[in-house]
Parts: structure tokens; C-alpha cells; sequence
């Protein structure tokens, strides 16, 4: 009985423990959140205040990261985005931030040949720390005072596109680095000493363009998907951020005006999990994350938002993902338009890593997402992520069975050969997604501290 008893008691002390643990974790993972949300929130509050709440409605400012392989995409994307811009009726001020002392100055200098465009190029003093921006100058030396955007008269030029090459050091490599130093210090810096920014954001990626996509068929590679989307934020003044859906294609070698280039191919199967992850998309619990591909927004919401998770994770890789879940928290109206998609580039079934030994690029492509996946719930706990981002099925489909298999069907027609060949796509789907959760939950995103990394 004595020894029954003090069994009894042991187990008992130990759940208990384990449950005041678990009660512990998640109380710091909902004060990180609210931490992060009142920082959000203030720095939204000051951009509105500094302002005066007014922005310029006749530009449009997009801002895009690039590292080693942008110089195959950024040739047409720009042009694309500046077109689309031009298409609007507005004028475009586009930022590339050339990371970690990356460069493709042939790619920079044909952007002179542009109409309209005039080309900027700004230089980042060293990083002294992970989460601290960069000063930026409009010399090589960074001498003198730190460069801030104004505005012009659009008569002197419509577009601008400012190159920020940001100095290679410890601390600058990776998306949110060079990121942190353009909101962090050009943008926020700018708004500070009286620039009055453009009303909307246009944050991408070098391989995004803009695209309508009806009714999850067929890609229209010359619309304007990016004119649907800047409209819908225009009349309806309550939202606050609005993505693209994620199109992942395979791409392949071509040339555009002389420039080799890779171009997506949307007629060549993508791997199992990438086409899973287009199919549910936007659509469905746990899948509800906006892509770093195409997010278009309101300045104010954007830039707080993006400067928050800067400086205090600067070891995120998946900024996007980020964002969503501290605008929601925040109570800001953030949709994911459906009908619009940004292409995403994924390795072929064939390609491999450089790796020893060598791995399936496409299978390391949905890990690293992974890894950053667990570092967030970590972060912030699953109870407060699981209905944006989960490494979960969705379930909820089975609650509409019928729109997801046209969903997955596409343009194919439904014969039994189809229908086989889908299914064994999400049975092939389903086996990797199990070993890549079990890798990445032996090896979460550091987030915060002198071991984060945001290498790409």
C-alpha cells in the first residue's frame, strides 16, 4: 500500500511539474506576443503621427532583397513590376538591396536603358550587430550624412530605382538583414527628416511577378495582377495588407533583350509538396500564411511590421510568415486575394544540392520552411500560429471535398488516369512532409541571440 501510494504521488508530482512547465512556456510564448504587438503597434502610431497621416497617392515604392542567382530574374521583374506600376497610373520608386556585398552590376546598368527610370545607388556603413540597421549613404565611403529619400517632381523623372549595396561583414548576410537596414534606416530615417511616403508597399521577391490565375486553371503570363490588387486596396480603405497566392513553377533557362534569364515553365510538374502547397493555399486552416513573394500593403502597417521582426529576430527566414501572424494579433485586415498569384521558384523532381552527401533540392527547398516553422512556434507558441501556418494536414478541406479536387484537377481532365496520378502526387506529398516535421524538429531557426542565422 505505502509503496503504491508513493508511486501515486511521484506520478503525480511529475505531471504536475510537467504541466506547470507547459503553463510556464506558453505565458512567456503569449507575453512575446503581446511584447511584439505593442512594439507593432507603436511604431505604426509613430509613421502616422510624423506624417500627419498623409501619403503620397501618385507613387507606388517596392522593395525587394537579392543575393546570389537574382541576377537570372531581376532583368524582367523589374521592368514587369515598373510596367505594372506605370499601368496603374502611378509612378514607381523600386529598392533592390543587394545583400552581403552581392552584385550583377550588368543587370543594374541596363536598367538606365529603361524610359523614365533613374538608377540610385546607395552603400550601407559595416553592420555592427544582427538586429541593428545600417546606416545608409549615397557614397562608397559613407561619408558625410546618411541618405534620405524625398520626394521629387515628377516631371524631373517618373520611376527611381535605388540599388542598396549593403557592405559584406559578420553580420549582414541574409534576406532580413539587408531588409532591416532598408526600413530600419532608409525608410524609417526618410519619414523622420519629412519625406512623405508613398500610400502602398510592394514587397516581392527577384523571381516574383504578378499574375492572374482564374480559378486555380490557367496562369495569364501578360496580366496585370498587381493592378487588381493595388485597386481592391484603394476602394476598400479598411484593409490592411493584402497578398498574392503563391504559384510555385519550375524554371528553365531563356534570354530576354540579349540577357540570359530563367524564366518559370507553368506547363512543367512541380514536385509533390510545392503542388500540395499551391492547391491549399490561401484556402484553408493552417494555411493562411502571406508569401514574401508578393505582399502589398499600406506603408504604415507594412514597415512596422517589418521592423519589428528585424530587430528583434534577425535570425528569421521566413519573414512572411512572421508578418502574417503579428498582423493578425495587431487587428490588422490582412486577405490573401486568391485570383492573383506570385510566382515562387522550386527545383525540379531531378535537381540536387550541393551538399555532401547530395540531397533533393525541392525536399531541402519545403525543410528550410520548416526549420523556420518550428523556430516561430517556439517563438510564439502553436495555439497562436496553427490557424496561419502548421506543419499539419488540413483537415478542413474534407468540409468542402468537392472545390478542393478542382482545385487539385487544374486544367487537367478528370480521368481515371488523372485521378491515380494526382493521388499518388499527394501520397508522395504526404511521406516527405513526414520526414522533413522530424528533421526540422531536431533543428528550429534560432531566432534571436548571437547564434541566429538568415543566411538564404
Amino acid at each position: 500500500m505505502l509503496l503504491s501510494n508513493l508511486k501515486q504521488f511521484v506520478t503525480y508530482g511529475l505531471s504536475s511539474n510537467i504541466s506547470e512547465e507547459k503553463v510556464s512556456l506558453r505565458e512567456k510564448q503569449d507575453r512575446r506576443l503581446r511584447e511584439d504587438i505593442k512594439s507593432v503597434l507603436s511604431y505604426r502610431e509613430w509613421i502616422q503621427r510624423i506624417t500627419n497621416n498623409t501619403f503620397d497617392n501618385t507613387r507606388v515604392i517596392g522593395i525587394v532583397a537579392a543575393a546570389k542567382g537574382a541576377e537570372n530574374y531581376l532583368p524582367y521583374t523589374i521592368p514587369k513590376i515598373i510596367t505594372q506600376i506605370s499601368e496603374i497610373g502611378m509612378m514607381a520608386d523600386i529598392v533592390i538591396g543587394l545583400n552581403n556585398g552581392f552584385e550583377c552590376p550588368t543587370v543594374i546598368d541596363s536598367f538606365r536603358s529603361l524610359g523614365g527610370v533613374q538608377v540610385i545607388h546607395l552603400y550601407t556603413s559595416e553592420k555592427v550587430a544582427n538586429n541593428i540597421p545600417a546606416k545608409i549613404f549615397n557614397n562608397v565611403k559613407c561619408e558625410g550624412e546618411p541618405y534620405y529619400l524625398k520626394n521629387i517632381d515628377c516631371q524631373y523623372c517618373k520611376h527611381r530605382i535605388f540599388v542598396v549595396h549593403q557592405k559584406q561583414g559578420e553580420y549582414a548576410a541574409g534576406k532580413i538583414r539587408v531588409l532591416g537596414d532598408i526600413y530600419g534606416s532608409l525608410v524609417l530615417q526618410s519619414i523622420e527628416s519629412g519625406w512623405i511616403p508613398p500610400a502602398i508597399l510592394v514587397t516581392f521577391d527577384a523571381e516574383s511577378q504578378f499574375l492572374v490565375e482564374q480559378k486555380y486553371a490557367f496562369v495569364e503570363p501578360e496580366s496585370n495582377g498587381l493592378m487588381l490588387i493595388v485597386s481592391k486596396l484603394q476602394k476598400q480603405s479598411e484593409i490592411d495588407i493584402l497578398g498574392a497566392r503563391s504559384r510555385f513553377a519550375v524554371y528553365q533557362k531563356g534570354a530576354i533583350d540579349g540577357s540570359k534569364v530563367l524564366l518559370p515553365n507553368f506547363n512543367k510538374e512541380v514536385p509533390p509538396l510545392q503542388f500540395f502547397l499551391d492547391t491549399v493555399h490561401g484556402k484553408y486552416s493552417g494555411c493562411k500564411s502571406m508569401t514574401g513573394g508578393g505582399i502589398v500593403g499600406r506603408i504604415d502597417a507594412l514597415v512596422s511590421l517589418i521592423v519589428v521582426i528585424s530587430q528583434r529576430y534577425p535570425g528569421t527566414r521566413i519573414e512572411d510568415t512572421h508578418l502574417t501572424i503579428l498582423a493578425k494579433y495587431a487587428g490588422f485586415v490582412a486577405e490573401i486575394f486568391t485570383n492573383v498569384v506570385s510566382t515562387n521558384r522550386t527545383p525540379s523532381l531531378t535537381e540536387i544540392t550541393m551538399d555532401k552527401p547530395p540531397k533533393k533540392a525541392w525536399i531541402e527547398q519545403i525543410y528550410r520552411w520548416n526549420s523556420g516553422y518550428q523556430g516561430l512556434k517556439l517563438c510564439y507558441g502553436e495555439h497562436n500560429i496553427k490557424s496561419i501556418v502548421s506543419d499539419g494536414f488540413p483537415w478542413s478541406i474534407f468540409t468542402a471535398p468537392i472545390v478542393f479536387l478542382k482545385r487539385l484537377k487544374r486544367t487537367d481532365k478528370f480521368t481515371l488516369s488523372t485521378v491515380i496520378h494526382k493521388f499518388k502526387v499527394l501520397a508522395l506529398a504526404f511521406a516527405a512532409s513526414r520526414n522533413i516535421k522530424k528533421r526540422s524538429l531536431d533543428n528550429p531557426d534560432i531566432l534571436q541571440g548571437s547564434q541566429a542565422k538568415a543566411s538564404w
